[in-house]
């Protein structure tokens, strides 16, 4: 059974910040703002998280390495060609619900058996690209969702190769699994866990959001980032299970949520990147 551990907002903000990375702060930020950010910004950006100045240059030239970023002009970053389809997947999360059909009770496998496991970095970055995709293993080498996607085998096909799954991995569709093992797909994923998370995230964002103008720009940046940040990998990690396996107007109100508080923090944001380039 697939199971996530939501937090509640007092750990959220505590965890993720004493557990934030100036290479995940970095491009979380060139995916939000969608546009070139100077070396400078990005400096006062990772204070403000206390992550020195010598930690900001030294990832930005490695990731700038890796390709992960790059520099259309000198002093200038924005997301590289390594970083761009998984970015882009990741920020679709907005229009999640419109990818969604009704489900006739097939689903969707991938079998990676043949892939092996012996190399870990692959198999850990194969199991993640898998579950962004809402898939659970089912067996060993087999990984399964509901076929409740807009597009079904073909275009779920497209979508995890675009984003880096190996092309040797066979997806297909299962139109009949026995009874045991259709109990057992039933089951692979937390449906009271799923709800709860959808319930207290909503109350969170909403409690947030109606004390925001209280705080100063940069606390109210600085929170605003490790809440979204964290919910935003919920939501783009979540399996969208169909309606008959978990509640999914109580999603769509999350979700509708979440976006209004995308929005809030956006114009945060852009307030305090004018307020560091006219410092800069």
């Amino acid at each position: 059974m697939l199971v996530i551990h939501y937090k509640p907002l007092i750990s959220i903000v505590y965890e993720a910040a004493l557990a934030l990375k100036p290479k995940h702060l970095i491009l979380n930020m060139l995916l939000e703002a969608n546009l070139p950010i100077s070396s400078q910004v990005f400096i006062r950006i990772c204070q403000l998280f206390d992550i020195t100045e010598n930690s900001a240059r030294v990832t930005l030239a490695r990731l700038n390495s890796e390709g992960m970023v790059e520099a259309p002009e000198r002093g200038l970053y924005q997301l590289g060609p390594k970083a761009r389809n998984l970015a882009a997947d990741l920020a679709s999360w907005r229009e999640l619900e419109s990818k969604l059909g009704d489900w006739d009770g097939s689903w969707i496998g991938v079998y990676q058996a043949m892939l092996g496991r012996s190399d870990r970095t692959a198999l850990r970055r194969r199991e993640r690209l898998l579950q962004l995709a809402g898939f659970s293993a089912l067996e060993q080498g087999l990984a399964v969702r509901p076929n409740n996607l807009v597009g079904g085998v073909q275009a779920l096909r497209k979508r995890l190769q675009s984003i880096g799954l190996e092309e040797e991995a066979i997806i297909f569709r299962i139109d009949e699994l026995d009874v045991d093992s259709h109990k057992r797909a039933m089951s692979l994923w937390d449906k009271k866990d799923l709800e709860q998370h959808y319930r207290d995230a909503q109350k969170i964002m909403a409690e947030w959001m109606a004390r925001a103008e209280q705080l100063d720009s940069e606390a109210a940046a600085k929170e605003s980032f490790l809440i979204g940040d964290e919910y935003i990998r919920c939501i783009a990690y979540d399996p969208m299970l169909p309606e008959e396996m978990v509640d999914t107007q109580l999603r769509r109100e999350y979700l509708q949520t979440l976006i209004a508080f995308d929005q809030m923090g956006k114009s945060i944001w852009q307030q305090l990147y004018q307020e560091f380039a006219r410092v800069g």
